[in-house]
């Protein structure tokens, strides 16, 4: 049983003063790439939209598969996102996939790579030519620690934490890996 966290509260500090998962990118918000994908592959552990903004959360009302979870204290990082999605699924699930909403080109072959690696105890990520990336799927070994990180703290200190639990996935496609940070590269993105 897999639980896809998909987080979607960030300020989009490098974006200027829209909300970047709003941005339109070819024809659609940003994070609908990510909702829909999500929604689209069965998590029985279920799908759980972490999202500090009312605008993106109703991205997903047609969705019905996707609880969305009110985080009202994003000042707070990546760490509450985080919590509040693992929180909200429960101990039933056996695994976490951590999902950022700002990477339109993550496909569910890539998805289906990295949760065919999973296994208990593991954490799993995506690799491409040397660069690691995101979603990370976390085994439920870890949800203590995922619940207990520090303000600050992100899912990577496990990484650091856990080296001999980390298990990599080699995607081939690099465009897969790449996220919208900045409205430069949503510009250079949507003409690839």
């Amino acid at each position: 049983m897999v639980a896809a966290i998909l987080m979607a509260s960030g300020f989009s500090e490098r974006f200027g003063s829209l909300n970047k998962l709003l941005a339109d990118f070819r024809g659609k918000p940003l994070a609908r790439y990510t909702l829909e994908l999500a929604a689209a592959i069965n998590f029985s552990g279920g799908i759980f939209l972490t999202a500090s903004s009312r605008e993106v959360a109703a991205l997903a009302s047609d969705l019905g598969v996707v609880r969305v979870l009110e985080n009202t204290a994003p000042e707070k990082g990546l760490r509450e996102s985080v919590r509040l999605g693992v929180a909200a699924a429960g101990t039933e699930p056996e695994y976490y996939l951590f999902f950022p909403c700002d990477q339109p080109f993550l496909d569910a072959a890539s998805v289906h790579l990295i949760l065919g690696a999973r296994a208990p105890g593991r954490i799993v990520e995506p690799r491409c030519n040397g660069r690691t990336g995101n979603p990370c799927l976390f085994s439920a070994a870890f949800r203590e620690e995922l619940l207990s990180l520090n303000e600050g703290e992100t899912p990577r200190l496990l990484k650091t934490r856990h080296p001999q639990a980390l298990r990599g996935v080699e995607i081939t496609n690099p465009l897969v890996l790449e996220d919208i940070d900045d409205e430069e590269t949503l510009v250079r993105l949507s003409n690839a």
